[in-house]
């Protein structure tokens, strides 16, 4: 495929570059499609992390187009910043109990992608998913010679469904169904199916330029599957209109605010009921939740609360979140061996509150903000109790916050992020020159 774009990383005609004063110049701003295969208003760690990137790189200078199969209200309601050019792409249908449009990577796709990224005079192309529209937007970017950047928003996939193999044999082939590529066979999980989600990120990540993990375990993970340039770069969060102040004190009761999917790899069932059996111990008025977000565990989780001091909000909108972080005294992240590196650890310490947390994993935003408790839901607890009875430790999470939350912040991640598709772009331009030479 031929294109009259000027090769990437090269000023438009009339465009010069930024100018520095402490230093040389600078590449001009980035034209970045970022695509994704999502429904952009499901509360999801993919999505938030996707729309809070989108608007620090605006607010970098860079040019972005969002490519997904959202409607244009959907995306508006997600929190999508002014400023973005928004393309739908049509899904045909919508797969049961994830929520996931699925678009083939069909050649009407291509030509759709082909003509946004040519007259949006792209420069790099940004996934953040696995699916049909990633693998489309990789084999036309390929074509025209833009670089791709994969952003991985979790390497743990997990299902409990059963038979593992007949589950794996499906995962596979509903993967090149929609991408039309043939799957990996890496041995990246002890389990079958487990083995056979993951498998589908590696074979996005392998046809990538570049790799990016927002976690250093997750990272590592990555390289040890074989995967050579891949980077560290920490989600981001926007500051809301609710001021980020720490606690100045714990009233009685201790809230403890829940958010995400209720789905089984985030543990909503543990921990309602750790939750019941704290407050039962406790007695009433002393231990208050607040569960957000919907999935296939919410009924269940409402069932085991009972009459418990729960409150059950549902989904909420995107801009919400920081409002009821503000009413919370602490945030309780219950995953463990499934999650990257949480938007709720980001939007907590942007929020200036403390995390609870299960999976020694985690590290990113925790080294102070964090409280690390047991996996198990006795020990998550009598955690619970120790904290309603010497709160002292929910004060100095909360404080720890204003040290930790430089490392989200927008800025520190468009700059991040642009350096590393200016590598990208200067790697590819290079491979080329070579191959002509």
């Amino acid at each position: 495929m031929t294109t009259d774009l000027p090769a990437p990383g090269d000023p438009t005609p009339g465009e010069k570059p930024v100018m520095d004063p402490s230093g040389p110049a600078r590449s001009p701003a980035r034209r970045v499609a970022v695509i994704c295969d999502y429904a952009l208003d499901y509360l999801g760690g993919a999505q938030t992390a996707l729309i809070e990137q989108v608007a620090a790189l605006v607010a970098h200078g860079a040019d972005v187009v969002v490519v997904a199969p959202s409607s244009p209200e959907a995306a508006a309601r997600a929190g999508l910043s002014e400023g973005v050019t928004y393309v739908q792409v049509p899904a045909r249908w919508v797969l049961p109990g994830l929520a996931l449009p699925v678009v083939a990577n069909s050649a009407g796709l291509r030509r759709l992608l082909a003509a946004v990224f040519t007259e949006h005079q792209v420069d790099v192309v940004q996934l953040h998913s696995e699916f049909g529209v990633a693998a489309g937007a990789i084999s036309v970017a390929k074509g025209l010679g833009l670089p791709v950047v994969h952003t991985v928003h979790t390497f743990f996939w997990q299902t409990s469904l059963r038979p593992q193999r007949l589950v794996a044999a499906l995962v596979r082939a509903f993967h090149r169904g929609i991408t039309g590529w043939r799957p990996t066979r890496a041995g990246l999980a002890d389990r079958a199916a487990d083995g056979a989600l993951r498998n589908m990120t590696l074979g996005v990540a392998q046809r990538a330029d570049q790799v990016v993990s927002p976690s250093a375990h997750q990272a590592e993970r990555l390289r040890a599957a074989g995967l050579e340039r891949v980077a560290v770069v920490p989600n981001t969060v926007r500051a809301s209109g609710h001021a980020a102040r720490p606690l100045e004190g714990v009233d009685i009761p201790l809230r403890i605010i829940w958010i995400g999917r209720c789905e089984p790899e985030k543990r909503i069932l543990p921990f309602v009921r750790a939750l019941t059996a704290a407050q039962r111990r406790l007695g009433p008025g002393r231990l208050r939740g607040v569960v957000v977000g919907d999935g296939s565990q919410l009924a269940e989780a409402r069932q085991a609360a009972g009459d418990a001091e729960i409150d059950f909000l549902g989904r909420q909108d995107h801009d919400r979140v920081p409002e009821l972080l503000a009413r919370a005294h602490l945030v309780a992240l219950t995953s463990y061996g499934f999650d990257n590196q949480p938007m709720t650890i980001v939007e907590a310490v942007a929020a200036g509150r403390g995390v609870l947390y299960c999976d020694p994993a985690l590290s990113e935003g925790l080294a102070g903000p964090g409280i690390e408790v047991p996996v198990s839901e006795a020990g998550i607890s009598a955690a619970l109790v120790d904290l309603v009875e010497r709160p002292d430790r929910v004060l100095a999470a909360s404080r720890a916050t204003e040290q930790a939350r430089a490392e989200f912040a927008p800025e520190a991640h468009a700059r991040r992020m642009s350096d590393l598709y200016d590598d990208a772009i200067r790697r590819l331009r290079g491979d080329r020159t070579r191959a002509a030479a």
